[in-house]
């Protein structure tokens, strides 16, 4: 009975996500390169002036 469920369970994964386990040979686009702690800083900034710039839109 477990094999089967193991088999269903991978019939399923397979079938749904088949992009999971493929390699992509280059970096993901998510991983940030390192930042200065400056850049970090102005990062925070910038967002912090948009939300600011937003709320006062009443957005």
């Amino acid at each position: 009975m477990k094999n089967f469920f193991l088999r269903l369970n991978n019939f399923f994964r397979n079938l749904l996500l088949d992009d999971v386990d493929k390699d992509y040979g280059i970096s993901l686009p998510y991983r940030l390169k390192p930042r200065t702690f400056r850049q970090l800083k102005d990062v925070i900034k910038q967002k912090r002036a948009q939300e600011q710039n937003e709320q006062s839109r009443g957005i």
